[in-house]
């Protein structure tokens, strides 16, 4: 009888043994599956995958199934942008991990609360975790994993250097940027502890990161040493048998744009812009999108596509004032709320995404809009500088009519000829004429009493500039100092100054506005008010 006891406890024991091991590779595999929904499905189903794994995990004892989802949980709340819950949830997981001397998830708990502390403007206690995320990945026994973390930790640290301004910072971005990309090759390909997709994915992102590094931020620009970089990250880009992310290929694609952009290669411009706003369709970014048509309509224009160039700066316009009405609303996250008006196909914030491979991505995007923003503000400091040295032009005025029937004579211009044309020319451009829209070459050629390729030629020549050029650089300089002098035409619509000073639509306008300036109208008129209103209370001051 205790015999049979005794064999029915131990039938029970093993069957509950049995039973726990099989909870525990359930709960693997939800894991498995809460990761891939968290990177390309939807973040708040990857979470209810996440609890439901943590729930199970508590109920059996199972450590490591509890750490792991713990540390999934800071993914979740990264993505949020809920950085507290990141750096309560990894100190709360922090012990475990020490315990069972699991090093790979405190490398990332480590390298999440530097992450968190980061956003929240903590910068010592950041770059301390990084320290200590560092140091954990030295532990790491798997030589691929351990390669794989550290690269994390250093394309992550590249976000505590950018918000530094000093040379130092500079060069410490581009010191760990190739640090980077010097663990991630060491990685096999044939690795069982780290994907094939994740290895190339910080490759082709940290290579992108590189090259945008030389064009945005290295000074002078170093399109040639941007180039290496570039070419080996589309090699990766256009390998099908790499899985990239969705969001990571718009990103890694409107890099591509920017750097053909920079060589002036406009097709592949908008070859690569073109192909980011189709994977765009999946990942749901409006910062991306915007980006895109901004490259399409700038392009367009260079190869003297107006069509299409006044239609990708239409849809630029319309998506650049949704976001700006966000931003003006006060908005935390106005990414987010667009999104959520699109009914949140993906969750598309591109400032930190906890994995680390979209953050190593995301910030080739942000060093292109800190340098931009800086060239914006010298584009506007310099064109105000030009305004007030420049001598005031005098108003425009009826122009004397040179008009006789013209007749296209050979093409050989005396240098008498050519000086006589171009006093001509000298009125003109003083004359209330320059904004009339019927203006072309047919036209200004009758009207100053000559033929067509005389005049043709010697705007080339003297003025160094395209007739098209030339008239649309001498409207954008009438509405630039018709905005400077005249406060009243700062608070009409961008349609109208378009109408005044002769240009067909509003994006023909600021198109063509932008390519002349280097900023935009709307730029200009609000930094404007913007100056009008700090010296207006500076003066105040003074009178107090």
């Amino acid at each position: 009888m205790k015999r049979i006891f005794s064999t029915l406890i131990l039938l029970c024991l093993f069957t509950t043994t049995l039973s726990a091991q099989s909870n525990k590779e359930d709960i693997d595999k939800l894991l498995k599956e809460a990761g891939y929904t968290l990177d390309f499905v939807d973040n708040q189903k990857g979470l209810k995958i996440i609890l439901k794994a943590r729930e199970a995990s508590k109920r059996i004892g199972y450590k490591e199934g509890i750490l792991k989802s713990g540390s999934m949980l800071t993914v979740f709340y990264m993505r949020e942008d809920n950085y507290k819950k990141v750096i309560e949830t990894s100190r709360e997981m922090e012990p475990l991990a020490l315990k069972l001397e699991n090093y790979t998830v405190l490398t990332d708990l480590y390298r999440m609360m530097a992450l968190a502390h980061g956003q929240l403007g903590l910068s010592k206690a950041s770059y301390d975790k990084y320290q200590a995320a560092l140091k954990a990945s030295k532990k790491i026994q798997q030589k691929n994993t351990r390669h794989y973390k550290t690269s994390l930790i250093y394309g992550n640290m590249i976000t505590y250097f950018d918000r530094m301004d000093d040379n130092y910072s500079q060069d410490s971005i581009l010191h760990y940027l190739k640090k980077s990309l010097e663990e991630i090759k060491q990685i096999d390909d044939n690795s069982p502890e780290t994907k094939l997709n994740d290895k190339y994915d910080i490759l082709a992102g940290t290579n992108s990161n590189i090259g945008m590094f030389y064009i945005n931020q290295h000074k002078p620009q170093r399109i040639d040493l941007a180039e290496k970089y570039f070419l080996d990250a589309i090699a990766i880009y256009d390998n099908k048998k790499y899985k990239l992310m969705a969001i990571n290929r718009v990103l890694l694609s409107n890099s591509f744009g920017r750097f053909f952009q920079a060589k002036k290669d406009y097709n592949n411009t908008i070859k690569y812009a073109t192909n980011a706003l189709e994977l765009e369709k999946k990942a749901n970014s409006p910062y991306m999108r915007k980006e895109s048509f901004e490259m399409l309509a700038n392009s367009y224009l260079e190869i003297d596509n107006k069509k299409l160039s006044k239609k990708y700066m239409q849809l630029y316009t319309h998506i650049n004032d949704s976001i700006n009405a966000a931003q003006n609303a006060s908005i935390e996250a106005p990414v987010n709320q667009i999104v959520s008006q699109e009914k949140k196909k993906h969750t598309t914030t591109i400032a930190i995404i906890a994995g680390g491979i979209i953050v190593v991505i995301a910030f080739a995007v942000r060093l292109f809009w800190k340098r931009k923003n800086r060239i914006l503000h010298e584009n506007y400091e310099n064109l105000i500088e030009k305004l007030k040295t420049e001598k005031k032009t005098e108003p425009l005025t009826e122009e004397e009519n040179y008009s006789k029937t013209s007749s296209d004579k050979p093409f050989t211009i005396t240098e008498e000829t050519a000086d006589a044309l171009l006093l001509k020319l000298e009125k003109f451009e003083k004359s209330k004429n320059v904004i009339k829209k019927e203006v072309n070459l047919t036209w200004l050629a009758n009207h100053l009493n000559t033929n067509t390729r005389y005049l043709s030629e010697v705007i080339k020549k003297y003025k160094e500039k395209s007739f098209n050029n030339y008239i649309n650089g001498l409207r954008i300089n009438y509405i630039l100092e018709l905005l400077y002098e005249e406060p009243k035409h700062r608070e009409y619509k961008i349609s109208y100054l378009a109408e005044l000073c002769g240009f067909s639509s509003r994006e023909v306008f600021t198109t063509i506005f932008k390519k002349e300036t280097g900023i935009s109208p709307s730029y200009f008129i609000d930094h404007l008010k913007n100056d009008i209103n700090i010296n207006y209370d500076q003066e105040v001051d003074k009178v107090v």
